[in-house]
Parts: C-alpha cells; sequence; structure tokens
C-alpha cells in the first residue's frame, strides 16, 4: 500500500494480474486506482506479450504482482521471465511493485531470486513480510524502495507513525541465530507435505471432472469445476458444513473465475478435514446432479 501510494496519484491505472490477490484489489479501490488486468497462466504466470500491449495503449504508472508462488494461483515464474518483465516495464518507465511474501514457503534445492534481481534503474520495489513464515501477528515486513525510500517512509510516519520497536527488536535477536533457516526448513517441509496430503485427499474425494492445479511451493491450490457449476454457490453451500473455500471472483476485477476456488493446504491433515473434503465431493455430485436435470 505504501509503495503504490508513492508512485501513483488518484485515477493512475496499476496492472494487476488476472487472477489476482484480492488484497491488492482492495488497495486499488481504495486508493482510487484503476485496475487493468493481464491475462495470468496458472504455470507460466503473466502474458508478458498481453502486457506490453496493454503498456502501449495505457498511461499505466505501475504493476503490482507476484513472481514467486503467487496468490491465488501458486505459480512462480522463471528467472528468464522475470529478467524479461523487468527489462519491460523499465523500457516503458513503470514502476513494479514486488509482491513477494510468500517466497520462502519454495519446495525445491534453491529459493527463487526475486525480480528485483534483474533491477538496474530503480524499477523494482521488492516488499515481503515475515507473516506468512514466521510470525503473522506482527504484521512485520520491509520494502527495498530505493529512490522512493524516503517518500514511502514518511507515508509509514503519517499512518502508523511507526512500527513497535520492541518486536523488531525481539526479530533482530532471533535472526542473529540460526533458529530461522532451521525454522524455515521445517516449515517448508511440513507445507510440502500437507500440501501432498490435501492434494491427494482432494483426488480421492472430489469428481474426476473437478480439474486441480498442483504447484510446488506455498500453500495453496486452485480448483476448477465443471463448465456449468458455479464455484459462488458451492462456496455458501459449503459454509453451512463450516467447510470454507475461496471462490474466483474474488480475485477478479470483473467477476470472473466463477468456476474456479481456492483451496488452502496449510493445516495439519486428519480424520475432519478428511471428513471436510468428502462432504465438498458430495455437494459438488449434488451440484452436478441438479445440473443434469435441467
Amino acid at each position: 500500500n505504501l509503495s503504490l501510494q508513492a508512485v501513483t496519484a488518484p485515477g493512475d491505472w496499476v496492472v494487476v494480474e488476472n487472477p489476482c490477490f484480492y488484497g491488492a484489489l482492495q488497495a486499488l479501490e481504495r486508493l482510487r486506482l484503476k485496475a487493468l488486468s493481464i491475462p495470468t497462466d496458472v504455470k507460466e504466470g503473466i502474458d508478458l506479450m498481453a502486457l506490453e500491449q496493454a503498456l502501449q495503449e495505457y498511461p499505466v504508472k505501475a504493476c503490482w504482482l507476484m513472481t514467486n508462488s503467487q496468490n491465488p494461483l501458486g505459480f512462480t515464474l522463471s528467472a528468464e521471465k522475470k529478467a524479461r518483465l523487468v527489462a519491460l516495464l523499465t523500457h516503458h518507465n513503470v514502476t513494479l511493485i514486488e509482491d513477494d511474501v510468500y517466497s520462502e514457503l519454495y519446495f525445491g534445492r534453491e529459493k527463487p531470486l526475486p525480480a528485483k534481481a534483474w533491477d538496474r534503474d530503480d524499477t523494482v520495489l521488492h516488499c515481503s513480510s515475515f507473516s506468512k513464515c514466521l510470525v503473522p501477528g506482527f504484521r512485520i515486513g520491509w520494502v527495498a524502495g530505493g529512490s522512493h525510500a524516503r517518500q514511502i517512509q514518511r507515508l509509514q510516519l503519517m499512518s502508523t507513525l511507526s512500527t513497535s520497536s520492541p518486536m523488531q527488536l525481539a526479530l533482530v535477536d532471533y535472526l542473529s541465530t540460526r533458529r530461522y533457516d532451521a525454522h524455515l526448513r521445517r516449515l517448508r517441509r511440513q507445507l510440502a507435505e500437507r500440501k501432498q496430503q490435501a492434494w491427494q485427499t482432494l483426488l480421492r474425494h472430489l469428481p474426476a471432472e473437478v480439474k486441480i492445479h498442483h504447484n510446488d511451493s506455498g500453500y495453496f491450490l486452485w480448483l476448477e469445476l465443471p463448465e456449468q457449476l458455479d464455484a459462488g454457490e458451492l462456496s455458501a453451500k459449503a459454509l453451512e458444513h463450516l467447510i470454507s473455500i475461496a471462490p474466483g471472483k474474488m480475485f477478479s476485477t470483473s467477476g470472473a473465475w466463477t468456476r474456479f476456488f481456492r483451496f488452502n493446504t496449510a493445516w495439519h491433515w486428519g480424520e475432519r478435514e478428511e471428513q471436510a473434503v468428502k462432504q465438498l465431493g458430495s455437494l459438488i455430485r449434488e451440484m452436478l446432479s441438479a445440473k443434469s436435470l435441467v
């Protein structure tokens, strides 16, 4: 939010992914900015050809993207694509606000680099946080603001005065040890195991017509319902059974992605979770049966 405010003014165009994190859409609405949605593939990420065309047609001021473990799709952009993205935005003098809060939750051998690694012209504002990988309650993060750092600091002072010093000092003390690296290794292993358990459970209990888009990082799965079904309707029915899913239209500027939903795999998987997925499968089958009778 602070990075957005530092590089935009009300009425400016800001590029977002489609689908994208709903918090980004809420931030744009609150700041009276106009969202320009760019098609985004569940495996390959943002369509750079479509982005280039948009940059030629609209006076875009900023681009808010997740390059690693994107929410809700879960993809991580390749190094080659990150380099091309930064070069394209630099050419058009458009700031990239890189929302990188999930980058520590990778399952491979090496942590993926942020797009900032290819930035040589102060194009990228790299934002991250401890909220997804260590202490959600602290709400402490950071931004590599480059030439915008002083303006971002001024905006923070205007909005929150300052972040709690005791909490920051506690983090400094913790990070000065090797415990953080050990914690991250345990967390990544745990999340990978839970995602695998969730994926296998979904395969067992959901109809074969439901497509599960799997990825190798984070704790979200993106599910695609058959053509005639609506994820919003499924979400409402599931809530009656205390089952929460995130319907796809939450992640769209136009109410699209109605057949899709995001599924959180971060929880411990036991009998209760197994029964919840079984119930979700039953609800989908009921909806399919009802549609077939129409």
